[in-house]
This record gives structure tokens, sequence and C-alpha cells, in this order.
């Protein structure tokens, strides 16, 4: 039975995944690169993506005011 460290470290590393894999401002090998670093360091990398890696859209998140 997987315990609930190991499904937590699983369900972010898979998260952490499909993040870098489906991000268009990032080049192939960079995201590459990230996904290798995501799989050696598996809570730290992911990690290291959603605070360092992931390039979040600036200002208002869209609707009209």
């Amino acid at each position: 039975m997987v315990s609930a460290g190991a499904a937590i470290a699983i369900a972010l590393y898979a998260m952490a995944l499909v993040s870098i894999l489906r991000d268009p401002s990032t080049g192939l090998v960079a995201r590459l690169a990230w996904a290798f670093v995501a799989f050696i360091l598996p809570i730290i990398g992911p990690i290291l993506w959603f605070a360092v890696g992931k390039r979040y859209p600036y200002g208002p998140s869209g609707g009209n005011r």
C-alpha cells in the first residue's frame, strides 16, 4: 500500500510534469531539462518548477470591468 507521503509526491510530480510539458513559453530543451530535474529531485524539483521555472501571466486575469 502507498503511504500518504508517497501519494502526495506522485501527485505533485504528475502535476509538475503535465505543467512542464504543456508550457508554451518554455523551449523544448528547457522543458526536457525541467522534466529531468523534477524526476531526479522528486519533491524539490516540482516545487522549484512552480516557484521559479513556470512563467505566470501578470495583470488582470481577464473579464470585463
